[in-house]
């Protein structure tokens, strides 16, 4: 990524290092869950990252890591496996004692993590924006890492995503839309003008389409915006864009977009127009290419700062949120042959080709 921003939620720094990582799920110590391997496209399938190298800790140094993931999705699921993959190319787990709690009821989850906290863990891993508040809401003292959470400081999670300023700190999950942007030259280099499509009543989507059109201006690509509340503006917004024109569409993760995309895919393929969106499952109702975040490097990463708490004794009180992970780039087959678009042998060696039809 080349430039610094300051988003809305603070200070952000999105990078994309293309591909990610192969990965084996390990058996945990013998009482624990075994985690099941998840698919990874092969774009996605590269070493261990860079702070893997195992480490040298006096045997005796043993510390108790409570899990808790709220959802059960492949996600979530990944972000788990990531943490014990890594703690493992770090020579870790046999001075790591894991409990692993999958839980979606909420006030069980709750309990859940009462549980570890009376039962003396030293650390909290939680996955997600609600097992991240609960362990908050739980106890102060306790250092607490979390996964996937898009805006920790808006979600009261750190005073700061520069300086948490308490007991937790973690990886964001937060969707990679200068990493989606970058697809733009890649995939259609003759691109000038870039149509924006999301709801305005959507913080989250208004967030992604600025940080969008930012990373286009740096292309010298023009932007045109298409806030809607509605039904009526998404068939007004559709129609200024076909009378006006475009390269293409960009389509940030928002639920109302999500709502219509079917419709919203249909016009497009009707005017050629190319589609670029928020994440994979979007992709699969039609549109072209996305950029998705490896969330097995999220787990990675949390890992990498959980030793850093434990091990290395630092304060997550000064350990600046992450929003520096691994994506990978996808593209739909059926959507490239639908358009017509040839690919260069440079993009195709970027990129993952994704026939849906075939699966």
């Amino acid at each position: 990524m080349k430039k610094h921003i300051v988003l809305i939620m603070n200070a952000v720094l999105v990078t994309v290092i293309l591909g990610a990582i192969i990965f084996t799920v390990l058996r945990l110590i013998s009482s624990q869950p075994v985690a099941t391997e998840p698919t990874q496209p092969a774009a996605a399938q590269q070493t261990q990252t860079a702070g893997s190298e195992p480490v040298t800790v006096p045997a005796g140094e043993r510390y108790k890591v409570g899990i808790v993931q709220h959802a059960a999705n492949p996600d979530s699921d990944n972000c788990y496996a990531g943490f014990i993959s890594q703690l493992n190319d770090r020579g870790l787990l046999s001075n790591v004692e894991i409990v692993y709690i999958v839980e979606e009821d909420n006030d069980r989850c709750k309990a859940e993590i009462q549980r570890l906290v009376d039962e003396g863990c030293d650390l909290l891993y939680t996955i997600g924006p609600f097992a991240s508040k609960a362990a908050a809401a739980v106890t102060d003292q306790i250092p607490v890492v979390f996964a996937s959470v898009s805006d920790p400081e808006e979600a009261g999670l750190v005073n700061s995503n520069e300086e948490p300023g308490g007991n937790v700190t973690g990886v964001s999950g937060f969707t990679p839309c200068f990493e989606q942007i970058d697809l733009v030259p890649l995939l259609l280099p003759d691109a000038k003008k870039i149509s924006t499509l999301y709801s305005a009543t959507d913080e989250n989507a208004v967030r992604q389409a600025i940080i969008a059109e930012w990373e286009a201006e740096e292309y010298g690509l023009t932007v045109e915006r298409f806030p809607v509340t509605g039904k009526d503006e998404l068939k007004t917004a559709t129609a200024k864009i076909r009378k006006e024109g475009t390269d293409l569409l960009y389509l940030p993760i928002d639920d109302f977009l999500i709502k219509h995309l079917d419709s919203i895919v249909n016009f497009a393929n009707k005017n050629r127009i190319p589609v670029i969106c928020g994440n994979e499952k979007m992709m699969r109702a039609g549109c072209l290419a996305t950029c998705e975040i490896n969330y097995i490097s999220i787990g990675r990463r949390c890992a990498d700062l959980s030793y850093d708490i434990l091990f290395s004794k630092e304060d997550p009180a000064s350990l600046p949120v992450i929003y520096k992970y691994e994506c990978y780039n996808l593209v739909n087959q059926q959507s490239l042959d639908q358009l017509g678009l040839k690919l260069s042998e440079a993009a195709l060696s970027k990129i993952e080709l994704v026939d849906y039809g075939a699966q």
